[in-house]
């Protein structure tokens, strides 16, 4: 009832000629921000703005590798931006020391500039700023700071309410980067483990050919050039799955939402890696009007399984179809390679199914996956249509 309340008075006055605050849209983000933290941040900003009489709002972020204080997100129109420094150390001025506190900080905004204030806000009819500090476990991760035309916008209701959604704000984007951290600290570990099993140890075996070369040099020829080959022919195999993994850490985005040019990006860049011939059947009519998260996953679906046969498959040829049911889009993707034993993979680590497994069933969709040892593995993956 308060913020309805509040609502119909903001329509009033932009009714009675003021410039109409009721149409925001975030204008800065910064680009040291995750996806998911960005989006925490727009989403409760455009809140807060759309639902109290505020203009304006900023972020400010703890690095967590130093004692800064980072902008990370802005979101209004009146002015473009509320302190004068993107950065700030805590305990420095007003936002550093705001970010020590437990509780919102109001300050009235001068005629002049002081205390970090920046000029085209104190030029604005902004007239005061209340800054929320976030929060999480005893941890200070930031503030987030809120510029209005009133010099008091808030009742004491609608004050606790609003510390409440930053106090909820400050939970969820520790949790997000908690869960980053997690994923980044698992997936270090596999290709750690990936590139001590194959590409090290490989390295390893060329090294103790080459010596045994050394020796044999002396005594026999025939059997020198052999092992010469041998180690040639490893050194060869150590680069394609380097290329594997270059290939596979590199990141990948789907841009216009346009799936099939995302794929032919992905075959080309495939070919120039590997030099393994891709024919791709299928027509933009397959995946018209597919919802995005459906696009998007099997997008990642298909940059997944490229992945895993150029650095498993040893194979000559992939023959990769997409198309269209009643109710499903199908992605077919094949290859005549050596093939693998489906019991014996260890799915956490290996061959990525299962991150494939869980971007389809994530959309409703799923996976089928066929593999004949020295005769080729076949991937057939689905999503729906809506």
């Amino acid at each position: 009832m308060i913020i309805k309340e509040d609502r119909t008075l903001i329509k009033k006055e932009n009714n009675s000629g003021e410039k109409n605050f009721s149409q925001h849209s975030p204008v800065y983000v910064g680009k040291t921000v995750m996806p998911a933290v960005e989006n925490l941040l727009i989403k409760c900003l455009s809140q807060i703005i759309d639902n109290f009489p505020f203009e304006v709002g900023e972020v400010y972020l703890k690095n967590n590798k130093s004692t800064d204080l980072v902008r990370v997100a802005y979101y209004g129109e009146t002015v473009s931006r509320i302190w004068k420094k993107d950065c700030y150390e805590l305990g420095e001025g007003f936002v550093g020391q705001t970010a020590l506190k437990l509780d919102p900080q109001c300050l009235s905004v001068p005629t002049r500039g002081m205390q970090g204030i920046a000029d085209d806000l104190v030029s604005s009819d902004c007239k005061s700023i209340i800054c929320y500090p976030m929060r999480s476990n005893g941890n200070s991760l930031g503030l987030l700071c809120l510029a209005s035309c009133q010099e008091k916008p808030l009742k004491k209701a609608e004050n606790v309410l609003v510390a409440q959604m930053v106090s909820w704000l400050g939970t969820l984007v520790w949790q997000a980067l908690e869960a980053e951290q997690y994923i980044v600290t698992e997936e270090r570990k596999r290709i750690g483990m990936d590139l001590h099993d194959g590409i090290v140890q490989s390295l390893y075996a060329v090294g103790l050919t080459l010596q045994n070369v050394d020796i044999l040099m002396q005594k026999d020829a025939k059997e020198s050039k052999k092992q010469i080959d041998i180690a040639v022919n490893t050194l060869d195999k150590a680069i394609r799955d380097m290329r594997a993994y270059i290939l596979d850490l590199r990141p990948h985005q789907l841009r216009d939402g346009n799936l099939l040019t995302g794929m032919q990006g992905l075959i080309r860049e495939f070919r120039a890696n590997t030099f393994v011939e891709v024919e791709l059947q299928g027509d933009a009519d397959a995946v018209v009007d597919l919802p995005a998260e459906y696009t998007e996953a099997l997008f990642h679906i298909f940059q997944e399984a490229l992945a895993n046969i150029a650095r498993h498959a040893n194979t000559n040829k992939v023959a990769v179809r997409i198309w269209r049911t009643a109710d499903r889009v199908m992605l077919k993707i094949s290859d005549d390679g050596c093939g693998f034993d489906l019991a014996k993979i260890n799915q956490h680590s290996g061959h990525g199914l299962s991150n494939m497994n869980t971007r389809a069933q994530e959309v409703g969709g799923g996976i089928e996956i066929i593999s004949i040892r020295r005769q080729g593995t076949t991937i057939l993956a689905w999503v729906p249509t809506e």
